[in-house]
């Protein structure tokens, strides 16, 4: 799966192990998982250890932890509170768009903007 064509990350000292959470959103205000789309910076592109460097992809094409199925293309993205990228429904922000569909529990790949979250009052 070709995945990074382009990307704006950022990097910062880990304050915890998440060798075990590529993928995931990360929190802007604690480089913890994120548990919404408003708290989430970016997604965790690499497994840093507790005081090693996490590099964190803000915007462009990422992969992503799905918590849920993600049935078809170009549907819209968000955080959940455990940390996964699901399915964005109407009333919730979105971070991103599906370039494919993705089982849940799968990693998919989707182009992200988790600098402007935009609330979502649709299905899709």
């Amino acid at each position: 799966m070709t995945t990074a064509n382009f990307q704006n990350a950022i990097t910062w000292v880990s304050s915890e192990d998440l060798t075990a959470r590529q993928y995931y959103p990360v929190a802007f205000d604690d480089g913890l998982i994120a548990n919404d789309s408003l708290e989430a910076v970016g997604i965790l592109l690499n497994k840093p250890k507790q005081g090693e460097f996490a590099s964190i992809g803000v915007f462009g094409v990422m992969k992503f932890r799905a918590g849920l199925a993600v049935n078809s293309e170009g549907y819209r993205l968000r955080v959940t509170t455990s940390g996964y990228v699901v399915p964005c429904e109407s009333g919730y922000y979105s971070v991103g768009r599906a370039l494919d569909t993705v089982t849940s529990g799968s990693i998919g790949r989707g182009f992200f903007n988790f600098a402007t979250p935009t609330y979502w009052t649709s299905s899709r």
